[in-house]
Formats: structure tokens, sequence, C-alpha cells
């Protein structure tokens, strides 16, 4: 019996290899598209989460006002020129029976394309007390706050008319507030939401291209 030629193996092997080359081609194509999906679908989930959590404290923004550090009168929603939002909710669980209130003082800010949640243990501030930070969403660019009274105008800073250092503190809390982030993953997003404590009336985040 005759074997194979030293070509019809070279010939045999260059097969061999095209087709390896060209499966493993396609098979790191659908790695690459798995990939892809599944890092969408982690964004997508991190956005949720944030929704979520924009929701449950805009939706419990209580009309308690507090004190800051410096024992200076702050109203229970806090915003100038819709940069950043300070704010008293309700309805904080406490399943430990510790001795706090259900009230919490909470902040929304942005940094370094961040969103960054704040909160703290007491409704009025002591001096030198750090809060707790939590970053709700990344890849935030820009972020604007506006706040409806009770007429029909959106105005960019809360309470209404108040400047730097000027806040009423015993401004209400406002009806609804929007929330519009420039986002890398999403583009642009605007969240609009009802305050108070009725659990129902939070609009879903709408898009725009």
């Amino acid at each position: 019996m005759s074997g194979f030629t030293l070509l019809e193996l070279i010939v045999v092997i260059g097969i061999f290899a095209l087709l390896s080359v060209m499966a493993y081609g396609g098979l790191n194509n659908v790695l690459k598209a798995r990939q892809g999906v599944e890092q969408s679908l982690d964004r997508l989930a991190d956005l949720q989460r944030a929704y979520w959590r924009l929701r449950e404290d805009l939706q419990q923004i209580a009309p308690r006002p507090t004190r800051d550090e410096f024992g200076d009168a702050r109203p229970a929603v806090w915003s100038e020129l819709g940069e950043a939002v300070v704010l008293t909710r309700g309805g904080w669980r406490n399943p430990l029976g510790l001795p706090r209130s259900s009230r919490q003082r909470v902040s929304y800010e942005l940094r370094e394309e961040k969103l960054i949640r704040k909160q703290w243990w007491h409704l009025d501030q002591a001096p030198n007390i750090e809060p707790q930070e939590l970053e709700v969403l990344a890849g935030v660019r820009e972020m604007q706050w506006r706040f409806l009274g009770a007429g029909e105008d959106w105005q960019d800073s809360w309470p209404e008319g108040s400047n730097a250092g000027s806040a009423d503190p015993t401004a209400p809390p406002p009806r609804a507030i929007e929330v519009t982030l420039d986002t890398r993953a999403w583009g642009e997003l605007r969240l609009l939401f009802r305050t108070g404590l009725d659990l129902g009336n939070a609009a879903p985040p709408t898009v725009t291209p």
C-alpha cells in the first residue's frame, strides 16, 4: 500500500489550518457579540437601579426643614442653579429599631462623571460629620434639575426665587422634580417625578435623541 506524498500532506494541513482560522474567527465574533450584549445589559441594570433609587427618594420627600453643620436653617428641598439637590425624605426603614428618625437627609450631586448620592444619619447635621456616599450611576457628563411649584412654570432653583445662601427654610417642597442626565451610554435622559408619599406617580425615563 502506498501512503500520502509530502505534497498531499502539505495540502491537507493547509486546508485544516484554513478551516481552523475560519472557525476561530467565527467563534471570536460570537464571543465579542456576547460580551457586547452583556455590557449593554449591565448598563441597563445600572440605569434601572439609578432610576429606582431616585424614584424612592423623590417620591417620599417630606416637608421637614433641617439645619446644616453651621446651624443655619435649610428648606426641605434645596437646590441652587439646578446643579445639585438636597432633600428630606421619609420612609427610611428601621428594621433594627434603632433610636433614629424615619426621615433622612439626602443629596445628589455630579462628580467626575458620576452621580453621587449622600445620606446623613441625622436630619440636623453636626459639624465634622461626613455623610455616607454611594455611586448611583457612572458615565454622566452633565446633570440639570428643574422644579415645579404651585404655578405652571418650571424653576431652575428651589425654593422659588432663592439665591445663593438666601433659601427660605419654610418653603414647601415642589410638586414635581425633573432631572436631565447627559450620559455616555444612553444620551440624554429626562426623568420626571411627582413628589410626596404617593408611590404611583413617577413617569418612566424618556430618551431625547
